[in-house]
């Protein structure tokens, strides 16, 4: 049976309103993760630079009043080092960012009650319908081979891999255009 969720979209003026969420949201997900980034205040750092970038998106899904998971991003600026860790090298255009080209889907969870259900993929969607971007971007643990295996099924590709800073694992960066 699929689950009736209410998806409810936020951009950088609501940023401060929903902080607390999703590092609420955050912390239930990871909870006993031995991921050094995983804790609250990591990962405040994260939603806090995303959430002040241009651009910045976000959808959280709704069973009633109960946040069950979301999803959030931002274009990449035409300054971006998002691909200057990535190897092997990409080719000069296709790492030429325009702030319009390229949407970075930096985060999507969805806590346990809800996983299997279709609610990872509906956030997705949501949040990257209204795009203007050409394609969008992810960085996914290269450990974790079944969310690598679920990206490739939403038309992901591998482009390379990265440690985009010290103390980060490694990534894989994977790709796909927008679907219109």
């Amino acid at each position: 049976m699929p689950v009736r969720l209410d998806l409810r979209y936020y951009g950088q003026a609501d940023a401060a309103a929903i902080r607390e969420l999703l590092l609420d949201v955050h912390d239930e997900v990871y909870e006993g993760s031995d991921d050094p980034l995983a804790g609250r205040d990591a990962f405040a750092r994260f939603v806090d630079s995303w959430s002040a970038r241009p651009g910045f998106a976000c959808v959280v899904a709704y069973d009633g009043e109960q946040p069950v998971g979301y999803a959030y991003g931002a274009p990449l600026s035409p300054t971006t080092t998002w691909w200057a860790k990535v190897t092997p090298a990409l080719p000069e255009g296709f790492t030429a960012e325009t702030g319009t080209r390229t949407f970075a889907l930096s985060e999507l969870m969805v806590r346990e009650p809800w996983r299997g259900t279709g609610t990872s993929l509906r956030i997705h969607d949501v949040l990257l319908a209204s795009r203007g971007e050409d394609r969008v971007t992810l960085l996914v643990h290269k450990a974790h081979s079944k969310v690598r295996a679920l990206y490739e099924g939403w038309a992901y590709r591998m482009v390379g891999e990265a440690v985009p800073f010290e103390g980060a694992p490694e990534l894989c960066a994977m790709v796909r255009p927008m679907v219109r």
